[in-house]
This record gives C-alpha cells, sequence and structure tokens, in this order.
C-alpha cells in the first residue's frame, strides 16, 4: 500500500532524514520506533505532505504522492494524527469530527459520527463539550476519532500514548487493534512506547539519527537484544 524510497528532508541547514526506506502493506499495523529527534515524525510528516522530501520518493496504492499537497493526500486515503492532537480546542467534540470529514462529499458523515462514538463512548457523553475542555486521554481519542473521519485506507498515527497514564493507553492501543481488526484500516504507528507499539504491530523498523537501521517482524524485534536494551528497558 505504502512505500517510502531513500526519503531525505531537512529543516533548514538541520537534516531530519537521510535514505529512509519502508514499506507497509495493506491491512498492516506497521510500528516506527526510535529515540527523541530520530526523524519518526519527520518520516510521517513527508509521506502525508507536510515536509517536502529533499531526495527520494513515496508511493500510495502505486501513486507517487510526494510533490502532492496535504489536502490532496487526504482525499487519495491517507489520514495523519499528528503528535499533540492538534485539535480545535475552542469547537465541540462533534465539530472537531466533522472537520475530519472535510473532504468528502457523501451523506454518511452522521452515521460516521456514531460509528466513532461506539469505538470512543466518552465522547458521546462529551460531544457539545470545547475540545479544550476534555482530558488528554479524552483528546487523544478525538484525535484519532477525527483522522478517521475522512474514511481512511491508512492511518498514520504519531505518539498516541504521549503524557497518558497506563491504563488509558492499554485501552487506546486496544481500540487501534480493534479497528484494524474489524475494517481492515492499515496503520502506521509511531511510538515510544516501543513494547505497546509492537505488541498491536505485525512489523516494525527502528530510526535512529534519521535511519533506519533495524526491521524485522515484531515478534522478532521484541526479542532482538539490541532493541529491547535500547528501546524496551529491559
Amino acid at each position: 500500500m505504502l512505500k517510502v524510497s531513500d526519503i531525505s528532508a531537512s529543516y533548514g541547514p538541520i537534516q531530519a532524514l537521510r535514505g529512509v526506506s519502508l514499506e507497509v502493506s495493506e491491512g498492516q499495523i506497521v510500528a516506527l520506533l526510535g529515540a527523541n529527534g530520530a526523524g519518526k515524525s519527520s518520516t510521517l510528516k513527508v509521506i502525508s505532505g507536510l515536509l517536502s522530501p529533499s531526495g527520494g520518493s513515496v508511493e500510495f496504492l502505486g501513486q507517487p504522492i510526494h510533490r502532492r499537497s496535504p489536502e490532496a493526500i487526504v482525499s487519495m486515503g491517507i489520514s495523519h494524527v499528528p503528535e499533540g492532537r492538534e485539535l480545535f480546542t475552542e469547537l465541540a467534540v462533534e465539530e472537531n469530527l466533522r472537520l475530519g470529514a472535510y473532504t468528502r462529499r457523501d451523506s454518511a458523515i452522521k452515521r460516521d459520527i456514531q460509528r466513532i462514538f461506539t469505538y470512543f463512548p466518552l465522547l458521546a457523553e462529551r460531544q457539545k463539550q470545547p475540545a479544550g475542555s476534555l482530558s488528554g486521554g479524552e483528546q487523544q481519542m478525538l484525535a484519532i476519532g477525527r483522522g478517521l473521519m475522512a474514511r481512511p485506507k491508512l492511518l498514520l498515527l504519531d505518539e498516541p500514548s504521549l503524557g497518558l497514564a497506563p491504563t488509558l493507553v492499554q485501552e487506546i492501543f486496544q481500540i487501534i487493534k480493534t479497528i484494524n481488526r474489524e475494517e481492515g484500516l492499515t496503520v502506521l504507528l509511531v511510538e515510544q512506547n516501543a513494547t505497546m507499539a509492537l505488541s498491536v504491530s505485525q512489523y516494525g523498523y527502528v530510526l535512529e539519527t534519521g535511519r533506519i537501521v533495524l526491521e524485522a517482524d515484531a515478534a522478532e524485534l521484541k526479542d532482538n537484544e539490541t532493541v529491547r536494551r535500547s528501546y524496551l528497558g529491559y
């Protein structure tokens, strides 16, 4: 579904990515792991059109997308749930969800909002509240729900566990796994909680200073001594 080939990217004089290549097959959850500053978020930004690459290519469903606008990429079927959630805090929960569907022109938006509420019942209880009044966990649920409202084929998830209590992290990851299983949604997951990420993923890549240094099946990465020492903490 997704093929990233030899991507390089910079922020001014600072090179963030140095020849990154990865693939995501349809229906998979793939984890992208690494320390702070390794280039994980930059990789997602290149895929979603928020950061222009200086070299390499990105293909989605066989079509090059690395020179397309973010709006065009969303319309093709890629949703990006950014680190830090980036919600419209003054708008209500339901309004944030509707904005997630801004590229759509069909009549099923209301039905899809209800679908999001079945995954995240707490959002249904707070649908008229401003997004800024929600707890951190509820805001993360809303950010994921807004991403799903575009009816994506591929969901890019950036640090969904950031700043959340362990019980909430487990709940959110279980929901991601359920959506993947029930709807066949493909997910590229950036996450510092490597243990949790690998527990729901089929495959994983490890980034270090802008380069892919390891890749393997998720189970193999969990058992890899270097990965365990450097990223899993045991």
